[in-house]
Order: C-alpha cells, then sequence, then structure tokens
C-alpha cells in the first residue's frame, strides 16, 4: 500500500479491539474500492466521539459532571468548558458579565432558600 497522509473513506466495513484492547482497528473502503485499516489507541475514542457533531432535540437536558473556566487567548473573555458523565464536553466563549448574571441566578433564584454570604 502506498503511503498516504489522507484516506478518504466511502465505506465502514469493520470495527475490532486489539487481542490486548490497546488498539482500535477500523476496517475501511476508500474511494477506489481498496480496503484500508486504521490502528488508533483505544484511549482517544472519547476524544473522536466528542468531535463529532451530534443533533441535540429540543429540551433534551443532560447531566452535568464537571466544569472549568479559564481566560481566554483575548485576555478578555472567559472559556467555559462543560462535561458530561459520559465524557461529552462542550466550550463557550463568554464574557465576565454573562458568567456573572449565572452566578446571581444561581445564588438568588430560590426565594424560600436562605443565601448565606460565600465566596467561590
Amino acid at each position: 500500500m502506498a503511503d498516504r497522509t489522507r484516506i478518504d473513506a466511502a465505506e465502514l466495513v469493520g470495527v475490532r479491539l486489539s487481542s490486548d484492547g490497546t488498539r482500535l482497528l477500523l476496517i475501511l473502503r476508500d474511494q477506489a474500492g481498496q480496503t484500508v485499516s486504521l490502528s488508533l489507541p483505544a484511549n482517544c475514542l472519547n476524544t473522536v466521539l466528542t468531535a463529532l457533531p451530534r443533533q441535540v432535540e429540543t429540551g433534551t437536558v443532560h447531566q452535568l459532571d464537571t466544569w472549568n473556566m479559564v481566560t481566554a487567548e483575548n485576555d478578555r473573555d472567559l472559556v467555559l468548558t462543560l462535561r458530561t458523565p459520559e465524557g461529552l464536553a462542550i466550550s463557550f466563549m463568554t464574557k465576565p458579565w454573562q458568567v456573572q448574571g449565572m452566578a446571581t441566578l444561581a445564588t438568588y433564584s430560590h426565594p424560600h432558600q436562605v443565601t448565606k454570604k460565600s465566596i467561590h
């Protein structure tokens, strides 16, 4: 097989896990009809899955597992990343005032709950 820098698969023929469970083997048929295999580290599967665009039904609600927030490259905005227990992740570029608004809603949206002053 000639060296390739890109494989445009026309069909997924099969998927197997290596005998030691460390590699995922994808068997593909390329545009020319040739069978090509692609071997990936098994631990990269979540990364591949989260890169796929997904159609989300209106009203779908996901459980939040973890989140983090960092300063954006422009030093003005913030990047908020939310992760589900299944490993799905999505990041949002936010303005500080938007985060302050979310914090205000989270703090004061329950009128029957006494809120103590706190710094997070």
